[in-house]
């Protein structure tokens, strides 16, 4: 769930169980992938243990859960940046003159570049609630990535932006925006970035402490590796790649924590549910970052003792994972994320 929303249908692929060795057995280029990225390499647990955006320490991806109606937001005017990508973006346009799926006044325009920039908007929480990757910083030059992720509750649309700024007058730029109904299994269209360079959703694939306090986190995570190791390539589910290099691994390779990894008992309960989700859901290649960092929330509910656990994970305890069962099912479309039928 993303807050009241659930986060895409119960078939789809990032929902979907992966831990059964005989259909979805390890990919036939799983050692040398491992090989090239080290097998000693230790994961890292890319996310903070503070909520305050201000804090020098605050580390992670937010996540903005709008109510029922959108009250927290003016949906302010969006532009995008020299060199950005508006041709594989999706805006907020007034109901009146835009596409599908229209709620609390707007809807879902794909590709920003076709409509009329002064119509262009995005639900952009206001200052006094906004969360933003990076917290406070809003400097291109050394803050980053600065996703800013939104769910509408009462629409469950999925709002997510990637280099995301406000500029002197007060509006705001990014270089991509996607948006997502979170109650379809449908793709955006094949090609396209979003604010991840494998044209995934990054909110619905986030470590959060609220599930991992719970004991379960039901769906898939996120994982970055450096240009190095990654192909200029991508397989379903990404729509999107990016980089220069001549590595192997694709953008939407899945990863998963070998079934014969033992959690140890003394782990505790987020750090049990982090690695039960690796074995059962594994993790998806989603950008270019640095080896094995798994993305969540800054929260004060994580447990410093789950930070050391996660991270004590080598990419040996780790293999990349066959898909095929899927996409050579009759009943596959590899422009839907449905996985189970």
């Amino acid at each position: 769930m993303l807050g009241s929303c659930t986060a895409f249908p119960a078939s789809a692929v990032f929902n979907t169980r992966i831990d059964d060795p005989t259909r979805f057995p390890p990919h036939g280029s799983s050692a040398a992938w491992i090989t090239a990225i080290g097998s000693t390499r230790a994961l890292h647990a890319d996310w903070g243990t503070t909520e305050d955006p201000s804090a020098a320490d605050y580390y992670g991806i937010p996540l903005n859960l709008l109510a029922a109606g959108s009250p927290e937001t003016d949906w302010p005017g969006l532009a995008f940046i020299t060199g950005g990508a508006p041709d594989e973006s999706d805006c907020a346009i007034a109901s009146a003159g835009a596409g599908a799926g229209a709620a609390n006044g707007y809807a879902i325009a794909r590709n920003c570049q076709a409509h009329d920039p002064a119509a262009l908007r995005f639900p952009m929480p206001r200052d006094a609630v906004l969360k933003a990757e990076g917290g406070t910083c809003n400097d291109p030059a050394t803050c980053g990535d600065r996703h800013v992720l939104v769910v509408e509750q009462g629409a469950c649309r999925l709002w997510e932006s990637y280099f995301t700024y406000r500029s002197a007058g007060g509006s705001w730029t990014a270089y991509a925006t996607a948006a997502w109904d979170l109650g379809s299994n449908a793709m955006r269209p094949d090609t396209w970035t979003s604010g991840d360079a494998a044209g995934l959703p990054i909110a619905p694939l986030l470590v959060r402490a609220s599930e991992a306090s719970s004991g379960e986190i039901p769906h898939a995570l996120r994982v970055t590796f450096r240009d190095a190791v990654l192909a200029n390539t991508y397989v379903w589910p990404a729509r999107h790649r990016a980089g220069n290099s001549s590595g192997g691994i694709p953008f939407g390779a899945l990863l998963r924590l070998k079934g014969s990894f033992v959690i140890p008992p003394n782990w505790t309960t987020q750090a049990k549910a982090i690695a039960t989700a690796m074995q059962r859901h594994g993790l998806y290649v989603a950008d270019i970052g640095s080896d094995l960092y798994v993305q969540g929330d800054p929260s004060v509910a994580w447990s410093g003792s789950t930070i050391s656990q996660v991270q004590s994970l080598r990419m040996g305890d780790f293999e990349f994972v066959d898909l095929g069962a899927v996409m050579r099912d009759a009943r596959f479309d590899s422009s839907s994320y449905a996985a189970s039928w």
